[in-house]
């Protein structure tokens, strides 16, 4: 019974995400976005990076569910079929941002997962991590001195902030890292490098991002449930007769000396090992990375905006505020509602934040796990640049942007999905095939049309 309300709630929300008027026919004769923006475009390849408790291309759950289209496609083969060239890396679900950026980034080049002298010893865990040296890489020459080869990024939910991290360290490096590296005569990971002479990323397109951390995660935090709850995720995933299977998920925290005790060690028992580890209790996971409380935290603060680099952001909105709190409507998944009944009432007097910087709308109207406020940008801001992100042809999305180019180095806020929660946007839940296709094809579009 509890699967058939599942099913139902899904085929609702499928229905009432994308009403028929949310798509708009038009006149295809209009200027395209790249003439409109006088640019030559750009064909740089693009990396999709995967949010909170995802998975990459390669590792698909249960050898058939995408994290980019859920079970009944992979809109990055839609991508490709469009002409696009597309990679999607795996990173760990649970890890930081700074760790994650280090997995991207050797999945990118082909090389050794470098974590950092200076990070590995603040945090007490082994500097490498997977060995990507001799497969083939990601981004053939990518930051290769002979090679003058960028990308582009598209981030949905944590993986807004970790493609946010990863431009900073491409473009700035790490001077901790080069100093430590220096005192340990060790040689320091390209990435780390403050000497770089080039830009390596062009455009940076966040979905549902989680810029300014989300309030439930500091609700779980305080009530002590934050595994707990990934647990629960976990196990949904995979399904309750597969708990046995570690194979089928990897947390990725090998590094942390949490790879698997023995083929007998089932998911229950890991993520009670994982509770009382060391992980769990540092600064260094996606629990504290996505807290409101972090945004102070030099560990978070420190992340800039590249001036080279142009940045986009959408987020969904599955809720009605009400004047003092905001309600999960109808076009929510069933299993989201319990989040969205917290973040849309969440109050905390510790974080000033939340009643001082934004209105109360802002931080209590959500998709489900990300609020308004943290979606659009980060602490340092965004600009209004609306577009009809959903428009089903190329003429109507060249209509409906702004004449000029984007502005760089700051998140240009495309608007919001309005009836869309958080597994919408990147169509995991979706049992359809294409609901989602006219956003990332327009997402593609916006990036290729930036100058090189």
């Amino acid at each position: 019974m509890l699967a058939l309300v599942l099913i139902y709630s899904v085929f609702i929300h499928l229905i009432s995400a994308c009403p028929s008027n949310c798509l708009v026919g038009g006149d295809a004769n209009h200027l395209s976005v790249v003439e409109q923006w006088d640019t030559t475009g750009n064909r740089h390849p693009t990396v999709f990076l995967h949010g909170l408790m995802g998975f990459g291309e390669a590792q698909p759950i249960l050898g058939f569910l995408n994290y980019w289209g859920g079970s009944t496609q992979n809109i990055l083969h839609t991508l490709r079929e469009k002409g696009h060239t597309i990679v999607a890396p795996s990173m760990g679900p649970l890890s930081s941002n700074w760790e994650r950026a280090c997995e991207v980034y050797a999945q990118l080049s082909g090389s050794l997962t470098d974590y950092g002298v200076a990070r590995s010893q603040q945090f007490g865990h082994k500097r490498f991590g997977l060995n990507h040296a001799g497969k083939p890489p990601l981004v053939p020459g990518f930051m290769q001195e002979s090679n003058k080869i960028k990308i582009n990024l598209v981030g949905h939910s944590m993986g807004g902030t970790t493609a946010r991290l990863l431009v900073h360290l491409l473009k700035f490096g790490s001077p901790q890292e080069m100093e430590a590296c220096a005192q340990a005569n060790a040689v320091c990971s390209p990435l780390f490098w403050t000497n770089k002479t080039q830009s390596y990323v062009n455009g940076v397109f966040s979905v549902s991002g989680v810029h300014q951390g989300s309030t439930y995660s500091d609700f779980l935090q305080s009530s002590d449930l934050c595994l707990n709850f990934f647990k629960r995720m976990f196990l949904a995933m995979i399904g309750a007769n597969n708990s046995n299977n570690l194979k089928l998920y990897d947390l990725q925290l090998d590094h942390w000396g949490m790879e698997r005790q023995s083929s007998s060690e089932n998911i229950h028992q890991y993520f009670e090992r994982l509770k009382k580890s060391k992980w769990a209790n540092s600064k260094s996971n996606a629990m504290f990375d996505i807290s409101v409380q972090a945004l102070s935290d030099p560990l978070i603060s420190f992340v800039q905006n590249s001036p080279d680099t142009t940045y986009f952001s959408i987020n969904g909105i599955a809720t009605s505020f009400d004047g003092r709190n905001a309600n999960p409507t109808g076009d929510m998944l069933i299993f989201l509602v319990p989040t969205s009944v917290i973040i849309g009432s969440y109050s905390n007097s510790s974080l000033p934040i939340l009643t001082q910087t934004y209105s109360p709308m802002e931080w209590r109207q959500n998709d489900g796990l990300v609020m308004q406020a943290s979606s659009r940008g980060p602490v340092s801001g965004f600009v209004s640049f609306p577009i009809n992100m959903l428009s089903d042809n190329p003429g109507d999305l060249a209509v409906s942007a702004p004449k000029k180019q984007p502005a760089k180095g700051v998140y240009n806020f495309v608007g919001s999905w309005k009836g869309a929660d958080h597994f919408a946007t990147n169509g995991i839940q979706d049992l359809i095939p294409g609901l989602r296709d006219n956003l990332y094809i327009n997402i593609m579009t916006l990036l290729a049309s930036l100058s090189p």
